[in-house]
């Protein structure tokens, strides 16, 4: 299943050869906060796309790292910004405690897939994290909008992989189970029963293939992007 890190999650710029300079900032997805700078690292475009899997871990001039990832930023012919809502519902309750109380604090990564089929690699990287809902199996997550370029390299097939978590105050977050999906399936999958049906629900599997929850689809619609 999916590994979590706290690491910053991988940076990914247009396939150029020249040096950039960045300046990663702190996710605060959900959180209702400013991102806070973390510092700045100079990258050179062209050593990165040399590197097997086209990706180096480089330090940041106030101290900690980041993993750097460089690929080919547009590989189809779509364009715009997607705009999805997905709730969750009956996700399972690993959470009960004592007596039956207490339930899960779900929330979700979408990840898109990384192939360097000349080095045998495959990865997911996390494009996107929702906020978490305390206390409940049945979460309603905000929408959420990312850029084609971003999440699918303007591809509306490309292979995608939305993970549950559940967020723990101590210790690693504990994963659910996921789906594989593509902007595609997320269009087809629209309810069209309302936001409890579960016809067109996606199915969230653990590595048993033992369903722990679905996924409805409220939203997944492609809007132009602004200017």
């Amino acid at each position: 299943h999916d590994s979590k890190t706290h690491e910053p999650s991988h940076k990914e710029h247009n396939h150029d050869h020249q040096s950039r300079t960045m300046e990663p900032r702190m996710d605060s997805s959900g959180g209702g906060r400013s991102d806070s700078k973390m510092g700045e690292v100079d990258v050179e475009v062209g050593a990165i796309l040399r590197l097997e899997g086209q990706e180096k871990k480089l330090a940041l001039n106030e101290g900690g790292s980041i993993f750097v990832h460089i690929t080919e930023s547009i590989t189809g012919q779509d364009d715009g910004i997607f705009s999805c809502h997905i709730r969750g519902l009956d996700i399972k309750n690993i959470e009960r405690g004592f007596f039956g109380l207490g339930a899960i604090d779900p929330y979700f990564e979408l990840k898109k897939k990384y192939v360097d089929a000349n080095h045998g690699i495959t990865r997911w990287h996390t494009v996107y994290r929702s906020e978490h809902i305390p206390d409940t199996i049945n979460p309603y997550w905000n929408p959420f909008h990312i850029d084609l370029e971003r999440l699918c390299h303007n591809n509306l097939g490309k292979e995608l992989k939305l993970s549950v978590w559940d967020k723990e105050c101590k210790g690693g977050d504990r994963w659910l189970g996921a789906v594989e999906v593509s902007v595609e399936e997320f269009q087809t999958s629209v309810t069209r029963g309302g936001n409890a049906n579960r016809e067109l629900a996606l199915r969230v599997e653990n590595e048993e293939q033992e369903i722990m929850g679905l996924l409805v689809v409220l939203k997944a619609e492609i809007v132009p992007s602004i200017g």
